[in-house]
């Protein structure tokens, strides 16, 4: 054993032992039990995470470099031989490339329309719409006025041309009017025309009934309170017992003025014109036979037609007789019965009067 100690700078002298060192990496391999990586040989010191423990081998030495595989896709490489540039005929060593083409503008997209541009259509629509059907409806209903105008001018025209043809009518026809003025029935005194009562004249059984008991005179019974100037009268009459019966017209019974209308049971008529109480101053204006003799038991219509001077006489709304005569020009209407050599009995119901123009 040396006097002096170990040098440690003595690459001759022993080296202390290294309390680290593992014999079993001086040969390629660790005792039994003691770690189971081959290639750290300093077990005590892990390798860092994410490198290769031994990027050397097991023992240091480097790794052979792996021969790369052929490539199939290419032929063997040749130093001697043709470059592609040399095996193109069009190769141009000093051929620049063209340009780039210019880069266009990108176009912005198109908005969609707003909701202010689709409310604007949709009320265009509307109102377009609006104005269409308007004036489809204005249109019908002018079609429509137009023709309720025309059918309510050809019903007027018809109106008027059918009430010129009654107008017509009415005047060509009896009664020759139809404005009635005067309407009763006779039964009573109800209606305000003033008939006289007394004397033979009387209502009775719902009629006006006139008798005369004395031979060869009549019994003019008047409506006192009547007063026409040109008029159609019409009365229904039956006689009784007796000799004749008629009318009176354009009378005043004040005075014994009227005009006198008489049909007698043998048919027999006559038209005379009243001027004074007495009768010797009256005046036969016509006369004559109805044909055939009438049946005075029956109801019969008697009738006068005085326009002016023009007067004319109806039975059974038959035209008996006309005459001209302007002795009288209005006054009372009435009735009347006639004993010849017979006590008169006439009953007289339904007085008309109708006005003429």
């Amino acid at each position: 054993m040396s006097q002096y100690p170990p040098n440690p700078n003595n690459p001759y002298g022993q080296n202390p032992p290294d309390p680290n060192y593992d014999q079993g990496t001086a040969y390629g391999g660790p005792p039994p039990g003691q770690g189971s990586d081959p290639y750290n040989p300093y077990p005590n010191n892990p390798p860092a995470p994410g490198t290769n423990p031994n990027p050397y081998g097991p023992y240091g030495q480097n790794s052979p470099t792996p021969t790369p595989p052929p490539n199939p896709g290419y032929p063997p490489y040749d130093p001697y031989g043709q470059t592609v540039a040399s095996q193109n005929a069009n190769y141009n060593p000093y051929f620049t490339a063209p340009s780039a083409p210019p880069i266009q503008p990108s176009v912005p997209p198109r908005r969609g329309l707003s909701m202010r541009v689709i409310l604007i259509a949709v009320i265009a629509l509307v109102l377009i719409l609006g104005g269409i059907a308007y004036g489809f409806i204005s249109n019908n209903n002018t079609q429509q006025n137009n023709a309720n105008a025309t059918a309510t001018a050809h019903a007027n025209a018809t109106a008027t041309f059918n009430a010129a043809l009654t107008a017509t009518a009415v005047a060509s026809n009896f009664p020759f009017s139809a404005n009635l003025k005067l309407n009763d029935p006779l039964s009573d005194n109800s209606r305000g025309n003033g008939w006289a009562t007394g004397n033979g004249c009387a209502f009775q059984a719902n009629a006006y009934h006139v008798t005369d008991s004395q031979t060869n005179t009549f019994n003019p019974c008047a409506a006192l309170n009547t007063n026409f100037t040109n008029f159609t009268f019409q009365t229904e009459a039956l006689l009784t017992k007796g000799d004749g019966l008629g009318i009176t017209f354009r009378g005043n019974a004040n005075n014994n003025q009227l005009y006198r209308f008489m049909v007698f049971t043998d048919g027999s008529y006559n038209l005379v014109v009243y001027v004074d109480p007495t009768g010797t101053n009256a005046r036969l204006l016509k006369s004559g036979n109805i044909t055939p003799t009438p049946n005075l038991s029956n109801t019969n219509f008697i009738a006068v037609v005085a326009r002016g001077s023009s007067l004319a006489m109806y039975f059974n709304q038959a035209l008996v007789t006309t005459f001209t005569d302007g002795t009288y020009t209005h006054g009372q209407i009435g009735v009347t019965a006639m004993d010849i050599t017979n006590s008169v009995e006439a009953v007289f119901t339904n007085a008309k009067v109708w006005q003429l123009s």
